[in-house]
């Protein structure tokens, strides 16, 4: 068994040893470096007009282009995310197929991601209780050469990964739970702040900070 067939079974191992969800994803980010990988986000995806931002059940994707890709609502136009609807075989963002890399913003977005550190990465689409449909991403600054047994191995901790948070997630109640970002702008405009001066201390754009004053209110 070669070296990084050995760490992917050993971090399945200890997968349901972690008490914390943010330790067992700094322990997969930091098995999936080995690849090549760096952020990884593991979310609902949205139905109609609904947002993806309430859906997202953990993410390690860079805040700024977090803040930007919800604030735009980046997936209705984005070729990964509409690919996953097609499809259940996982796939590399640079194996989106024609039909949805030419849509119209689909192009900006992949550029912009980009210049967040998100130039490729490689989803698995996966079923979860709260969702009709969810998907394990990961991301990497750079273009992935990923042979069969990397992409087996991909997929294998990401069913793994997606299992162990549902399993610790479903432990809490839903309503109520907020994101890092969500307590973030809760902790400011309740000190009396207004959504300029949060936008300006977060250095996020007002539009931003007043969806997750939206979100945060139905929450809780």
């Amino acid at each position: 068994m070669g070296t990084q067939e050995k760490a992917v079974f050993e971090f399945i191992e200890r997968v349901d040893n972690h008490i914390l969800i943010d330790d067992l994803l700094d322990d997969l980010l930091q098995v999936v470096g080995d690849y090549g990988i760096e952020h990884m986000i593991y979310t609902g995806l949205p139905v109609g007009d609904s947002s993806i931002d309430p859906l997202v059940k953990t993410n390690r994707f860079p805040q700024a282009w977090w803040d930007r890709y919800v604030e735009n609502d980046y997936a209705k136009q984005d070729a990964v995310c509409q690919q996953v609807y097609s499809t259940m075989s996982p796939f590399a963002w640079h194996e989106v197929e024609p039909r949805f890399s030419s849509r119209d913003g689909a192009f900006q977005i992949a550029g912009e991601a980009a210049e967040h550190g998100l130039a490729d990465g490689y989803i698995v689409p996966v079923f979860s209780r709260d969702e009709w449909l969810s998907a394990l991403s990961f991301g990497a600054p750079n273009k992935l050469k990923l042979s069969q047994k990397e992409r087996g191995a991909l997929n294998l901790m990401a069913i793994y990964t997606s299992s162990a948070i549902e399993r610790r997630q479903q432990r809490r109640p839903v309503r109520g739970r907020l994101s890092a970002r969500e307590r973030e702008v809760l902790l400011w405009t309740s000190a009396g702040k207004s959504c300029w001066d949060v936008s300006v201390i977060l250095g996020i754009s007002e539009k931003t900070v007043r969806f997750h004053t939206a979100q945060i209110r139905a929450k809780l």
